[in-house]
């Protein structure tokens, strides 16, 4: 597996809490897919039809009005205890539930359902907040995302058949018990979680701000943050489509083509292939700069392959078709989330990120209910095409501000690649670097020309990346730097006047961060700080050795031979 691939698979083989952070996924997401085979078979068997259109319910509302309110929690407590502690009452919801169907109790096992629903809704989005901590570089986090992907796609098929394993062999109740078992396995994996999370550099004036106006805060991110939310609204509409295609699977299956009512599965499974195959690919363009573009192609294809069935209808078409957009899904998938985490700062993310899955989740069920409409008013033929053609057109209509992402995340990139060349900066994680960039500002200074003389207050952090400086101490020379050398950290980190000179010795290129951005960045992880501080020692250690063993000029102004 060459080349990104390899980088891919060995960042999360490689680092234990990628390591223990996927296992935990798998854990999770296995027991989900179990959990909703069991879920809807115990529906039926219980209630029929009825039952399965009350647990839809029940699994989508109380979740998607929960999750505001669960990203806040997020960005309040540590993520890896809320991990833990949501994995642990799923645990406990899910096995309730098993009893009570022993017990015979409906009622009781659709409330305990629903709770657990509840539970695993804050999984994914306080996951997703917490995968940039572990990760040191904006690739890493792409490459983790599509390996996510590639998993979470082997438990869609795992779970469905562990499901239907459980039930054939022994009942819903025990499918239910196996779905506490994997919540339980993946809530002690999370726990097994190390990270330093950044120091807090202080509540707000006025202390912390309540629970609602947290929610508000997440909301008024987005504002913000436009380019985050392109990516949500955009998402939004694929998912209105997504919805929709729950509806139009039955009827390509049963009214288009010749595959019957079987076939839905078929055409189910062919989507889940075709995910896990492009999960797959997309490990590849982990370390692309055009992830805006390649978000908008993937909804794109979403859309375009629903015209071509309800144009040209047949089973091998529609087979094809599901294909497609399975592999359109991955793509979406994997570019989405990694933009949101790269475009939210870390203190809103889990917020955000829940706030899109509430996002989410209601424009699937606006699909899936406006449907039946559209089929009624066009006929299935043309409800695939009028579906498939709202995609393209809106990434048509968007595609200028996908471009506007792309350039944005390419200027990052080059930042962030400076940055990391710089020693004391390489072990922070993404969300910090990716701070630091968006904060740089370019300066020339033309050959001659002092960045700053000794004794000036102490402002800005610097980075060369272009030309060279020489550091000047009492008018001698003491060190020259070039690109990548970074110079400045004294002052700011010690909170006194600059101790040397710094001067251009041909145009020069800096890029500047200012004074409070540097040192809260560095301060805030031990591993940085202690870095920092053992490079500083050395600069001060150089100097005061320099200055003992420099020649003093005796009182008649002749050098002192000792």
């Amino acid at each position: 597996m060459p080349g990104a691939y390899r980088e891919a698979w060995a960042s999360v083989t490689g680092n234990r809490n990628l390591r223990l952070a996927q296992s935990s996924s798998v854990a999770a997401w296995t027991g989900e897919f179990l959990f909703l085979t069991a879920m809807t078979v115990y529906a039926f068997d219980t209630d029929g039809a009825i039952g399965v259109g009350v647990v839809g319910f029940l699994r989508v509302l109380p979740a998607t009005l929960a999750l505001p309110w669960l990203g806040v929690l997020a960005d309040r407590v540590p993520r890896r205890r809320l991990l833990v502690v949501t994995c642990g009452v799923r645990a406990l919801t899910a096995g309730g539930a098993g009893l009570a169907a022993v017990a015979g109790e409906p009622v009781a096992v659709y409330a305990l359902l629903t709770a657990s629903t509840v539970c695993h809704a804050a999984y994914r989005p306080v996951l997703g907040a917490l995968f940039p901590t572990l990760c040191s570089t904006p690739e890493e986090l792409a490459g983790v995302n599509a390996v996510r992907a590639v998993l979470d796609g082997l438990a869609a098929l795992v779970g469905p058949l562990l499901a239907a394993a459980l039930i054939a062999g022994a009942s819903t109740a025990a499918a239910f018990a196996a779905v506490a078992g994997l919540a339980a396995v993946a809530g002690v994996l999370a726990a097994g979680l190390r990270y330093e999370s950044a120091r807090p550099v202080g509540d707000p004036p006025g202390g912390r701000a309540g629970v609602l106006a947290d929610v508000a805060d997440g909301l008024r991110e987005l504002r913000r943050r436009p380019r985050a939310a392109e990516v949500i609204v955009l998402g939004g509409v694929q998912c209105v489509v997504r919805g929709a295609l729950t509806v139009l699977a039955v009827v390509v299956a049963v009214d288009l083509t010749d595959l019957g009512r079987p076939g839905v599965g078929l055409l189910w499974a062919a989507f889940g292939v075709g995910g896990l195959v492009a999960a797959t690919a997309t490990i590849g363009a982990a370390g692309s700069a055009r992830l805006g573009t390649l978000f908008g192609a993937g909804i794109a294809m979403w859309g375009v392959p629903l015209v071509v069935v309800g144009l040209v209808t047949g089973s091998t078409v529609a087979v094809g078709a599901f294909l497609v957009v399975g592999a359109a899904n991955a793509l979406v998938d994997v570019t989405g989330f990694t933009l949101l985490q790269r475009l939210v700062p870390d203190r809103t993310l889990a917020r955000v990120l829940a706030l899109t899955e509430a996002v989410f989740s209601l424009t699937v069920a606006l699909g899936s209910l406006t449907v039946p409409l559209l089929v009624s008013a066009l006929g299935g033929a043309g409800a695939l095409a009028v579906a498939g053609c709202l995609l393209p057109v809106a990434v048509a209509a968007r595609w200028a501000a996908l471009r506007a992402i792309d350039a944005d995340i390419g200027t990052r990139r080059d930042r962030i690649r400076l940055l990391r060349r710089v020693r004391m900066l390489r072990l922070l994680p993404v969300p910090a670097i990716e701070g630091l960039a968006l904060r740089l500002r370019r300066l020339g200074v033309a050959a001659g020309t002092d960045v700053f003389r000794a004794g000036d207050r102490g402002e800005d952090f610097y980075v060369v990346e272009s030309g060279a400086v020489a550091v000047v101490v009492d008018g001698r020379e003491v060190r020259r730097l070039g690109p990548g050398d970074s110079f400045g950290e004294i002052a700011l980190l010690h909170s006194v006047p600059r101790t040397a000179t710094v001067r251009a010795l041909e145009d020069t290129g800096l890029a500047a961060l200012s004074g409070s951005a540097f040192v809260a960045a560095v301060t805030s992880y031990s591993a940085t700080s202690a870095t920092a501080e053992q490079l500083v020692r050395g600069y001060l250690s150089e100097d005061g050795h320099r200055d003992r063993v420099r020649p003093h000029p005796d009182p008649d102004g002749r050098p002192d031979p000792g």
